[in-house]
C-alpha cells in the first residue's frame, strides 16, 4: 500500500554532476511565426558518445554515480523487488511451432531465466503428443543455442529465416543491442549446441562460466557454412526456392570500430543477391542507391510459389511503400544477373501487402481507400516486366484493385494469412481487442469465427500456405500466453470442413494468478472531447478509494498499436505495491486504423500528450489512483510522450513520477542522427518553417520549466542504441538538473552499458533495469512494499 510521507530529497549532500555549458554554440531556423530563431545549445558536445569523447564519459560515470546513491537508499525493498520480478520472469516461453520444408518443426524456448532463448525443433509426431502439456520442458532437441553467442547475453539473434526447403536457416546476429547485423547460414542437419550431456531437462546449460566462455562463438559455431555478410541494417534474409542465395539490404559501413556507438545518418541502402558458397564480394547488386532518395529502404519477400520476388520500397517508417514484383527463372534469379520489374504501387500513397497468388492473380493487404484496410486482388502481366536497377525510374500506372474482403468501418483489420491453399486466418482489432475468423480465399466468404471466447491479443499464427493446421498463441496482462492447434480435414470440399481446436500449450507463472486480478477497458475523454479508450488492471484488493499508486503506459505513435500484453516486470510491480497498471491507447497508434494514426502525427501531435494527460486525471478523478501517485511510463515514441507530459503537466494530473525509456528528447535534431530521418513522417520536417514552430513548442529539450515543480523523473538509455541515440537522453537530463537544481524530486539518469534499444537484450540486464527504474519511483512516492505471502 502506499504512504503519504515520502523521503525528503536534496542534492546538497550529492549534488547534480556538473555539465559544461557552451554558451556560444547555436543553431538558426525558419520559422513561419518570426523569420527566424536561434536556438541555443549549450550540451551540444554531449552529441559525442561515451566512447569517442573522454569529457562525455566522466559525465555519464559521474550520471551513473549519483543514481547508484539513490539506488543504495532503496535498499533492501530494491533486492526483495528484483527476486519477485525474477521469480516472475521464470516461466518457460514458447513460441508456436512452425512447420518447415524439411519436415521438423522450429520453436523459440526460454526456460525463463536464460539470457537469450534457443531455437528447438520436433518431430511431426513429437508436436502431436506435445497437446495439452503445461510443462516447462520443451520437446524435441536444441538445434540453435543462442547463449553460445556470447558468455554475457550481449550477442543475440536478431532474425532467423529457413529457406524453403528447409535445408538451411539463416540468422542474424547483433552485438551489444545495436541495429547492425551480420547474416550468417547453417545447414539444418547440423545443429549449434553442446553436447547433449551439458545441458538440464529445461535446456540450461550445466557449465559454469569459465567452462561456457570456452564453447562461445558470435558467429553461430562449428558446422555453420563460411558465408558471412556484413554491413546489413534494417533487414532479413529472403531465400529463393532453389536454395541457391538470398536477398539482403546493405548501408555503407559504420564510421566508427564500435558498431553501436555512431550518430551518422543512416543513408544509401542497396539491395543485394548473395548464392550460397560464395564471398560477400561477389554478390550481385539488385538495386543500387537511390541518388535523389538517399533515405530509401528495401525488403523483399518471395512469393508463396517461388515464382515471384515481391519488392517494398520505403523512404521512412510510413507504411505506405512503393511496390514491384521481379518474375524469377526456375525459383531463383536469371543466369546473366538481369533484373526486369512490373511496378504495382508507383508512389508512397498506401500499403500492398502481399498474402499470397494464385499464379498471375495476387492477393494484397492494402488501406487503398480504406483506413481500416481490406483485402484485394490484383492481376499481373510478367510480359510486361521492365530490366532495370533503378526501380523509382519506372513509369505508367497503378495495379487496379479488386475487393475480396471489403473495408470494415467498425473493425480494423490486423493480418491475413492463407493456410491449405483456399483459407483465410483474419484477424480483426475491435476496441483494441482481436477477434479471429476463417474466410475462403478466392471468394471472400466468411465461413465462422474461431476461438470465440478469446479475450486479448492474437501474439502469433504458425502456419504455411500448404499447411491445413495452424498454431495460435495469444494471451492478456495476466496471462503470458496460450497455444492451440486449429485442424482441418484435408481434401475435402470448403463447406464440408469442419475446424477443430485442441489446447497446445497453457504458460503458467508462480507469482501470477490471473483470478486474483481484475482487468478492464474505459474510455476517457481526452481534452478536445475525443474517445479514447484504456485498459485498468489491478489486484483484487485494489479499491477504488483513491489509494493505489498507478503505472500508466503510453505510445502514441508510429501506426503502432497498444494490446493487452503480458509484463512480468510490471505486473511485479503492481502485486508489490497494490497498485494499478494501465494501459491508454493515445492517438498516434494504429488502434482505429490510418485516421487513428494520422490524429497523433506532424501538425496533431499534441493529441498524444493530451491523451495521456487526460488519462491521468481520470485515474485519480475515477478513483482508481491516488492523485500524486501516477507514475508515467513510456519507450522510444512514448519516451517522448512522458518527457512531454512531464513538461506540460499540471497538479490536476496527479503525476508522481515519469519513467522516459532511450526517449526521442531534441525534436529539433532528430532527424540528423542515424534513421531518425525516417521518422520524419510521424514527427515532421524540422525544415520547414510551421514544422519548426510546431516541434520547437513541444521538444522535451527546449520546455523544460525552471520555475515549475517536476516529478521524479528517471530517464533511462543504452550506450549502444543506433535506433534513438543516448545524446538524447543526456542533454535533456542535463538541461534538466540545470534549470531543476533544487527540485524536490530526483531527476536521474540510468545508462545501459552494452545494450541497444531493446532488442536482444538478455533476461537478466531487463530484470535489473526494471528493478533500478521501479525502485527508484517507489521511494520517490513513498510506497511500501508488500510483505511476502500477505495476500493480494
Amino acid at each position: 500500500m502506499s504512504s503519504s510521507n515520502a523521503p525528503a530529497w536534496s542534492t546538497q549532500p550529492n549534488p547534480y554532476p556538473p555539465a559544461r555549458r557552451d554558451e556560444k554554440a547555436s543553431q538558426t531556423y525558419k520559422s513561419a511565426a518570426k523569420g527566424s530563431v536561434t536556438v541555443p545549445e549549450p550540451y551540444i558536445w554531449l552529441e559525442q558518445p561515451p566512447s569517442q569523447s573522454e569529457e562525455t564519459k566522466e559525465w555519464v560515470h559521474a550520471q551513473a554515480k549519483l543514481t547508484q546513491t539513490y539506488l543504495d537508499d532503496c535498499q533492501p525493498d530494491l533486492d526483495i523487488l528484483k527476486s519477485r520480478i525474477e521469480k516472475n520472469f521464470d516461466f518457460a516461453r514458447f513460441s508456436c511451432p512452425s512447420l518447415k520444408g524439411d519436415g521438423q518443426y522450429y520453436y523459440s524456448y526460454n526456460s525463463g531465466l536464460s539470457p537469450q532463448s534457443l531455437i528447438y525443433t520436433a518431430s511431426k509426431e513429437e508436436v502431436q503428443n506435445n497437446a495439452g502439456r503445461n510443462g516447462r520442458d520443451p520437446i524435441g532437441k536444441i538445434f540453435f543455442d543462442s547463449n553460445l553467442l556470447s558468455a554475457d547475453g550481449t550477442v543475440a539473434l536478431s532474425f532467423t529465416t529457413f529457406s524453403h526447403s528447409g535445408k538451411y536457416m539463416a540468422y542474424g546476429i547483433s552485438k551489444s543491442g545495436s541495429d547492425w547485423t551480420e547474416i550468417f547460414i547453417r545447414e539444418t542437419v547440423k545443429p549449434f549446441k553442446l553436447d547433449d550431456a551439458h545441458y538440464n531437462s529445461n535446456g540450461t546449460i550445466k557449465l559454469s562460466k569459465e567452462e561456457l566462455a570456452k564453447h562461445v562463438d558470435a558467429s553461430g559455431g562449428k558446422g555453420r557454412l563460411g558465408d558471412q555478410l556484413e554491413n546489413v541494417k534494417f533487414s532479413g534474409a529472403t531465400f529463393t526456392h532453389d536454395d541457391k542465395g538470398l536477398f539482403y539490404q546493405t548501408y555503407p559501413s559504420s564510421s566508427v570500430t564500435d558498431k553501436g556507438t555512431e550518430t551518422d545518418a543512416n543513408k544509401d541502402a542497396q539491395l543485394w543477391y548473395h548464392r550460397i558458397g560464395s564471398p560477400q564480394s561477389d554478390d550481385v547488386l539488385v538495386i543500387s542507391k537511390d541518388l535523389k532518395a538517399p533515405e530509401s529502404m528495401w525488403s523483399t519477400n518471395v512469393s508463396h510459389d517461388g515464382n515471384f520476388l515481391m519488392l517494398y520500397n520505403s523512404k521512412d517508417t510510413d507504411t505506405k511503400e512503393r511496390v514491384y514484383v521481379l518474375p524469377l527463372h526456375n525459383h531463383g534469379i536469371d543466369a546473366n544477373n538481369q533484373f526486369s520489374w512490373i511496378p504495382l504501387a508507383l508512389s508512397f500513397k498506401y500499403v500492398l501487402n502481399y498474402i499470397t497468388n494464385k499464379g498471375n492473380r495476387f492477393y494484397f493487404m492494402t488501406n487503398k481507400d480504406a483506413p481500416n484496410y481490406r483485402l484485394v486482388s490484383v492481376d499481373i502481366d510478367p510480359s510486361k516486366a521492365l530490366a532495370t536497377k533503378n526501380v523509382w525510374e519506372l513509369t505508367g500506372e497503378d495495379a487496379v484493385v479488386k475487393d475480396v474482403i471489403a473495408e470494415d468501418k467498425n473493425a480494423l483489420l490486423g493480418s491475413v494469412q492463407v493456410i491449405d491453399h483456399n483459407k483465410l486466418l483474419v484477424v480483426y482489432s475491435r476496441d483494441v481487442k482481436d477477434e479471429l475468423y476463417q474466410y475462403e480465399l478466392e471468394t471472400g466468404k466468411r465461413v465462422e469465427r474461431l476461438l470465440p471466447d478469446l479475450v486479448g491479443t492474437i501474439d502469433q499464427i504458425a502456419a504455411r500456405y500448404s499447411d491445413d493446421h495452424a498454431f495460435v498463441k495469444f494471451g492478456s496482462f495476466v496471462n503470458p500466453g496460450q497455444v492451440v492447434r486449429l485442424n482441418w480435414e484435408t481434401n475435402s470440399a470448403p463447406d464440408a470442413k469442419k475446424q477443430e481446436q485442441t489446447a497446445y500449450y497453457d504458460t503458467q507463472v508462480e507469482g501470477i494468478k490471473a483470478n486474483d486480478f481484475v482487468s478492464e477497458q474505459v474510455f476517457i475523454k481526452s481534452k478536445d472531447g475525443t474517445r479514447v479508450p484504456m485498459f485498468v488492471t489491478h489486484p483484487k484488493t485494489v479499491q477504488k478509494d483513491g489509494t493505489a499508486p498507478a503505472i500508466l503506459y503510453f505510445y502514441g505513435g508510429f501506426n503502432i498499436s497498444i494490446t493487452p500484453v503480458f509484463s512480468p516486470s510490471m505486473m511485479s510491480w503492481i502485486s508489490s505495491y497494490n497498485g494499478v497498471l494501465a494501459f491508454v491507447n493515445c492517438r498516434g497508434g494504429g488502434e482505429y486504423g490510418d485516421k487513428w494514426h494520422e490524429a497523433g502525427t506532424l501538425l496533431n501531435k499534441q493529441n498524444v500528450f493530451d491523451d495521456a494527460l487526460s488519462a491521468a486525471k481520470y485515474l485519480h478523478e475515477s478513483g482508481y489512483a491516488a492523485k500524486g501517485k501516477i507514475i508515467l511510463s513510456g519507450g522510444s515514441n512514448g519516451g517522448l510522450g512522458v518527457a512531454a507530459c512531464i513538461n506540460q503537466q499540471l497538479p490536476e494530473h496527479g503525476i508522481g513520477a515519469g519513467i522516459a525509456d532511450v526517449g526521442v528528447m531534441d525534436m529539433l535534431k532528430f532527424h540528423t542522427w542515424t534513421i531518425g530521418h525516417a521518422w520524419k513522417s510521424d514527427y515532421g520536417n524540422v525544415e520547414d518553417p510551421e514544422m519548426f514552430d510546431y516541434l520547437y513548442r513541444y521538444s522535451p529539450l527546449h520546455n523544460v520549466d525552471g520555475k515549475k515543480v517536476y516529478p521524479t523523473t528517471v530517464l533511462a538509455c543504452a550506450d549502444h542504441d543506433d535506433r534513438v541515440v543516448p545524446a538524447h537522453s543526456f542533454k535533456l537530463m542535463a538541461e534538466m538538473q540545470h534549470k531543476l537544481a533544487s527540485n524536490p524530486n530526483p531527476l536521474l539518469l540510468r545508462v545501459e552499458i552494452d545494450a541497444g534499444h531493446g532488442a536482444g537484450k538478455s533476461t537478466q540486464k531487463r530484470i535489473q533495469e526494471a528493478a533500478e527504474k521501479y525502485a527508484i519511483v517507489a521511494r520517490a512516492l513513498g510506497l511500501k512494499i508488500r510483505e511476502e505471502g500477505s495476500r493480494l
